[in-house]
């Protein structure tokens, strides 16, 4: 936790480094019982989740309450809020399988929610459906989606991307024709490649599965998958890279062998990360001789592999690996890889971690980092996240009794040390928890999701984890101070004062009692005035001439002063951004803000006029 002196601190380096930003909340501060998102009778199943750029998050999931398993869709905000009716808004009620299959969601660069799935409105082979929300909730593409699919083959598992663009990209198997399918959308809902998808076939014998995409660079796409579905036959992991008319541009054309030395297991779908350079990062388990390893390689844009071929060992003892869960610090181009690590009977469980460098150096030793160890309690489905320079990873432990698990989750620095003391314990409602799923906001909130099983075959519960390791709500807020002094609004906020990201504040003379051109002064102090009203300072308001104005900042406290550039006139305010650095110690700390008008014009009818104010709370 921040100490008051910290906080203290903090708010004079906030205002000396022209840092600043920014019904009830609704993210629990305890581990239990956590957010319920969805929970009506019958199961609420399969749930994602995507973060928003103000810090909220959509979440979807299968819901069974009518009886047929519908797509359903909530919205929530930066406190955990929900935006949209409670058990969320109803996107898809069309006839779905009772045997569900993996399905997609993100978040685009306009805060709309694409969403990406099969059904059987068609029939029941499976075929795959697009949808675009806005963030109020308005299906952009239609009440019906948009049909990505309409054959008579079975098609699973669809995966999305939004390109570099602005496009999106949806992936999937054909199982019938014995290929893969990728279809490019516009943000209208316009199909670009041709109807049913453009072929990507696989190899002579083999009906590929378990495809993932990532957006690459100047619109094109990164695509893997495993070589072949069926038990027999060589389950290789395959890539290519697409340009933005889906021409391969990888081994002339010729989809790279990522790994070929074994086969991946039945039904593993290997990992992968857009690198943020034009590459990818891949990650898999496979079996060889009695014990299973976790490998990671990287392909840089140009389709060369970064690691030895066939990847590097996150790990190198003895033990059995699966399930790589990463995180990808491009800045550093480090790999964080966690992973479940049992003993060769598979009657032990333990979850580690790795950091490599960008030559696939291990950073953490050749064992990694131990964050769990290896013992009786079952620990499985690692996640991870990027948070700052290094990442936090969460896995679910059963240690409550019978199947009921524990979400715990470790936070670990870019030097292989645990940031939080212990580990956090994000869920300690004693229930069986499925399908965990996680995202991350700008300031480094991580958001959860899973299926729970603590009332009956399947609820949607969620819970944040803000990145100082406390659960609930720590949004930073921009609060309106003062009396009637000074007009409303003249000093308003855009954003918030989230570490990590930028705040615009914004002065304006919305009486219109100053000239175009005036200057605009910004005032960020560690202290408010006194006096709840503040000080009155004639020939100061804004109303008029010789009008009183509140100063609402307590000048002789440390502040600093920003000059800004030359007002617009009503309604065209003059604008200071302000980025807060990513550094938690700076959340809990105030800042105080307020402006001043200066009109230079000879006859100004007010010369000098001061706006509200806000008081500004750091947070997540």
């Amino acid at each position: 936790m921040t100490s008051p002196a910290l906080r203290h601190s903090a708010s004079v380096a906030l205002a000396a480094s022209l840092l600043a930003a920014t019904a009830a909340a609704q993210w629990p501060s305890t581990a239990s019982p956590n957010l319920s998102v969805a929970d009506r009778r019958g199961e609420q199943v399969l749930p994602k989740i995507a973060a928003t750029s103000d810090g909220g998050c959509y979440i979807g999931w299968f819901d069974q309450f009518s009886g047929n398993y519908d797509v359903r869709l909530q919205r929530l905000d930066a406190r955990g809020v929900e935006l949209w009716p409670r058990q969320g808004i109803l996107i898809s009620a069309n006839p779905q399988s009772s045997s569900l299959v993996d399905w997609d969601l993100l978040c685009d660069r306009d805060d709309h929610c694409v969403l990406a799935f099969t059904d059987a409105r068609a029939g029941s082979d499976l075929d795959v459906y697009a949808y675009r929300v806005d963030p109020s909730g308005v299906m952009v593409w239609g009440a019906n989606g948009i049909t990505l699919s309409n054959n008579s083959d079975y098609e699973p598992s669809p995966k999305l991307c939004e390109t570099s663009d602005g496009h999106f990209v949806c992936a999937w198997a054909n199982t019938g024709a014995a290929d893969l399918r990728v279809q490019r959308i516009d943000r209208a809902g316009n199909l670009l490649y041709p109807a049913n998808g453009r072929s990507i076939p696989g190899d002579a014998g083999a009906v590929p599965a378990f495809c993932r995409l990532v957006a690459a660079d100047n619109g094109g796409f990164i695509l893997s998958w495993v070589r072949a579905l069926a038990f027999n036959g060589l389950k290789h992991v395959h890539a290519q890279k697409f340009d933005a008319a889906g021409t391969p541009l990888w081994g002339g054309g010729t989809r790279l062998p990522i790994f070929d030395q074994a086969s991946v297991p039945i039904a593993h779908e290997p990992r992968l990360l857009a690198d943020g350079s034009g590459g990818a990062i891949f990650a898999w388990h496979f079996a060889l001789g009695q014990s299973f390893s976790v490998r990671a390689q990287r392909v840089l844009a140009n389709g060369t592999e970064v690691f030895p071929h066939n990847g590097v060992d996150a790990c190198t003892n003895a033990s059995s690996k699966f399930d790589p869960a990463l995180a990808w610090h491009a800045p550093s181009q480090s790999l964080f890889v966690a992973w479940n690590e049992r003993n060769l009977a598979q009657s032990q469980w333990g979850i580690s971690v790795q950091k490599l460098d960008a030559a696939g150096t291990r950073l953490f030793g050749g064992s990694g980092l131990v964050l769990l160890p290896v013992n009786g309690v079952v620990k499985y489905a690692p996640v991870c996240a990027p948070v700052g320079e290094g990442a936090v990873c969460t896995v679910l432990e059963e240690s409550l009794g019978g199947l009921s698990d524990k979400l715990r989750s470790f936070r670990v620095s870019a030097a292989g040390q645990l940031v939080w003391s212990t580990p956090i314990d994000v869920s300690l409602f004693a229930s069986d928890k499925l399908r965990l799923s996680n995202t991350v906001t700008p300031s480094g909130v991580v958001l959860n999701v899973w299926t729970d099983l603590r009332q009956d075959n399947g609820d949607v519960v969620a819970q944040n984890l803000n990145p100082d390791g406390t659960l609930g709500d720590a949004t930073a807020t921009s609060t309106p101070y003062g009396c009637s002094g000074n007009p409303a609004g003249s000093l308003s906020a855009r954003g918030r004062a989230a570490i990590g990201t930028q705040l615009e504040l914004r002065i304006d003379n919305p009486l219109g009692t100053q000239s175009p051109g005036s200057l605009a002064l910004l005032f960020l102090g560690t202290q408010r005035d006194p006096s709840p009203c503040g000080t009155p300072l004639p020939g100061f308001g804004m109303s008029g001439p010789g009008a009183l104005g509140e100063s609402l900042i307590d000048f002789a406290a440390p502040y600093t002063l920003l000059t800004g550039g030359p007002w617009g006139g009503v309604g065209q305010p003059v604008a200071f951004a302000l980025p807060v650095p990513f550094f938690e110690g700076f959340a809990g700390a105030t800042v105080y803000a307020q402006g001043l008008m200066i009109d230079p014009a000879p006859q100004a009818v007010v010369a000098l006029g001061l706006t509200s104010a806000l008081r500004i709370r750091v947070g997540f």
